[in-house]
């Protein structure tokens, strides 16, 4: 029997599960200090921290192996290696201040944190493609994320509302539900796996999971704090893995296949441990 589980276990490591469990992480970007960390969405468990200095942090969005962030007071978006932590430059949007920052498969949203309720639509070199008005927020919105074609919203800065309600709007800013998810304490960023959403508890040290077609809560997830405590203000799955953001149509490819099919190179291997098990099932029975 111990044989036939080895055996199991080499067609998981074969068929990629380990890529897939890490394009799975959730990242966050604290204010303060700026640590840009990474977790396991469904034990909260602490997997990367970097700490790059730039500033009071906001915004993260993940499209592959790069990090994007914002910090307050500051227009432009800051670069990452989502590895090893190292910096990868900025580039100006040319406005005053952001807060979160998400990505639709070509180009970046970002909310403004000067204090008027505009979402701003921006290609990935910066240049302002788009200004939108969210017609429920009253200012400083600090949980923004594009998903399936429209952007869900908080009303204000998360840190100082109780309760948060997160709204969608369709690419315009036009209203289309209203608080959709209400979170009951105060939250920031929001994030969406292709499946479920993602609220930050910005003084919790938590992450709480919602239901992506109801809004629905499901579920509380507390996060790792044995290397200190997260005050995190956004939060983002990586995009390059999201049905919706990539291998679409003008997209880029998606860089981990959004279910776990094998790579075409690896079937034969599969083959050969599938025969391996068939003859310890003989044995066996």
């Amino acid at each position: 029997m111990k044989k036939f589980l080895t055996a199991v276990s080499i067609i998981a490591a074969l068929t990629g599960v380990s890529q897939i469990a890490e394009a799975a992480l959730i990242w966050g970007n604290s204010a303060g200090s700026n640590e840009i960390a990474a977790f396991d969405p469904t034990t909260g468990a602490l997997v990367h921290q970097f700490f790059p200095g730039s500033g009071n942090g906001r915004g993260v969005v993940v499209v592959g192996n790069v990090v994007y962030y914002t910090v307050t007071g500051n227009g432009n978006i800051f670069k990452l290696d989502a590895t090893t932590g190292a910096p990868l430059g900025s580039f100006s949007t040319g406005q005053s201040s952001l807060s979160t920052i998400s990505f639709d498969g070509t180009d970046f949203w970002l909310a403004d944190y000067s204090g008027v309720n505009k979402a701003y639509k921006v290609s990935t070199s910066g240049a302002l493609l788009s200004t939108i008005t969210l017609a429920n927020a009253t200012g400083n919105t600090d949980g923004l994320e594009y998903f399936n074609g429209k952007l869900i919203a908080n009303r204000a800065d998360g840190c100082c509302t109780n309760p948060t309600y997160y709204d969608i709007y369709d690419l315009s800013g036009n209203l289309l539900q209203s608080a959709f998810i209400t979170v009951g304490n105060q939250s920031t960023g929001i994030a969406y796996d292709g499946t479920n959403f993602f609220t930050s508890d910005v003084f919790g040290n938590s992450i709480k999971v919602w239901n992506g077609t109801t809004g629905a809560f499901i579920k509380t997830v507390a996060l790792d704090t044995s290397k200190g405590t997260h005050l995190i203000e956004d939060l983002s799955v990586d995009f390059a893995g999201r049905v919706d953001t990539c291998g679409q149509p003008g997209q880029p490819p998606c860089t981990v296949p959004p279910t776990s099919v094998p790579e075409p190179g690896v079937l034969p291997l599969i083959g050969i441990a599938l025969l391996g098990l068939a003859g310890m099932r003989r044995r066996f029975n």
